[in-house]
């Protein structure tokens, strides 16, 4: 079994414990593995002393490897800095965090660090390995660092926080993990977004290695969003950091990375609603452009089949008795328009997956994650109140292979 040893230094004391598992934390600096040779510190330490040059020639990313194979000597390394940096801000952050690796952990084989300990750096990222990573998707270990105090105490309404969270997670996540061709750092997305009950705006930045696949980037951050939901939901803040990842978001602009962000607003609160003593409930009109239109939910993924559903209920209209299509007791669920809005970004033009002679479907995440497509009826459609109402309670009754679920619906 190999040595290995966790190390902390407090003053002038250093203390060495030879443990199972070799792991040295600081914010989102992890060394871990076993101890080097000699040789391989030295193909190591030839690396990173060309590594910021290499880095800014090659448009901000780079990886390379010194070293032979026997003997366990080779070392592969990868760095870059996050899109948009500047030559010297991105080589500054870069000899800073080789700084740190070399006097942290200087004779471990494995290390990645996504931030230094500099507060103006830039976001840079340098790892180095014993054996080959480049093009696979690493998970662990990982580092996370949470703000230590908690949202509750300037949020009132954590249910509207958590759906403009949730909706300025997604929508930072969609971004950073479509890969962006033109640029050699093709995943990455700031964000800065209005919160209703905030008086700053809120604060969010993802990054993945480039030699990853779209799928395996965005799986990536996805882990790094439910660990952080996981262990430290409630707090004002933090990040997660993995190897071929890292996710941060924030009450407050970092690694200078928000200057040019266009700030994106919050949804507007729905209208308040009164229930009347019948099934029936009149949330009032939207006073831009949502007046005279109505929505209904259904569950991706057949979208498709919203453009036959309606050749089935004139089937069924016509011919119910040899349809195929059962009935049932299903149960409404009325969601309200501020619900609606988040999940679709406001109606996204980016959220748009088709359009027929009733209105437009778009796609939406719900605050629990799960996908919706929603119809959205337009004025001039030819279809009123009472149809509306007749097609949503014929809906909930029938099932069908090739009709998606209806969900619920919003009439305001």
């Amino acid at each position: 079994m190999g040595k290995r040893c966790v190390m902390t230094t407090s003053l002038s004391l250093l203390l060495l414990l030879f443990l199972q598992t070799l792991k040295y934390v600081h914010a989102s600096f992890l060394c871990y593995g076993d101890f080097s040779t000699a040789n391989y510190s030295v193909n190591r330490d030839n690396l990173l002393s060309s590594l910021p040059t290499n880095v800014i020639n090659n448009g901000g990313f780079y990886n390379a490897s010194l070293g032979r194979d026997s003997g366990d000597n080779r070392v592969h390394v990868v760095a870059l800095c996050r899109r948009g940096y500047e030559d010297q801000a991105c080589k500054a952050c870069l000899e800073h965090v080789i700084k740190d690796t070399k006097e942290q952990c200087p004779h471990q084989k494995e290390t990645f660090s996504w931030v230094t300990h500099e507060p103006n750096d830039v976001s840079c990222s340098l790892r180095y390995t014993n054996h080959s990573t480049f093009g696979k998707l690493e998970l662990s270990p990982f580092t996370i660092n949470p703000n230590p105090n908690d949202i509750s105490s300037i949020i009132k309404n954590m249910t509207l926080f958590s759906q403009e969270w949730t909706a300025m997670v997604n929508r930072t996540l969609e971004v950073a993990s479509t890969a962006e061709t033109s640029s050699v750092l093709k995943y990455y997305n700031a964000t800065r977004t209005d919160f209703t009950e905030i008086s700053d705006d809120v604060y969010a930045l993802m990054q993945c290695t480039p030699d990853l696949s779209p799928s395996d980037c965005k799986r990536c951050l996805g882990e790094c969003v439910t660990e952080f939901q996981r262990q430290f939901w409630g707090r004002q803040g933090g990040g997660v950091g993995r190897p071929s990842c890292y996710f941060r978001w924030d009450l407050f602009p970092f690694y200078k990375a928000f200057d040019n962000v266009t700030r994106v607003l919050a949804p507007p609160l729905p209208p308040p609603t009164e229930v009347s003593s019948t099934t029936t409930l009149h949330c009032g009109r939207d006073k831009k452009d949502f007046g005279g239109r109505n929505i209904a939910i259904i569950v991706v993924p057949a979208i498709i089949n919203l453009f036959i559903f309606v050749g089935l209920i004139c089937s069924w209209k016509r011919k119910s008795s040899h349809t195929g299509i059962k009935e049932s007791s299903q149960s409404m669920v009325r969601f309200d328009l501020g619900t609606i809005l988040t999940a679709t970004h406001g109606f996204s033009p980016e959220k748009k997956l088709g359009q027929g002679g009733f209105g437009t479907v778009y796609k939406g995440i719900l605050p629990s994650g799960q996908e919706i497509a929603v119809k959205r009826l337009t004025k001039g459609s030819g279809q009123g109140d009472m149809e509306f109402k007749n097609e949503v309670l014929l809906l909930t009754r029938l099932q069908h292979r090739n009709l998606v679920k209806l969900l619920g619906f919003c009439n305001e």
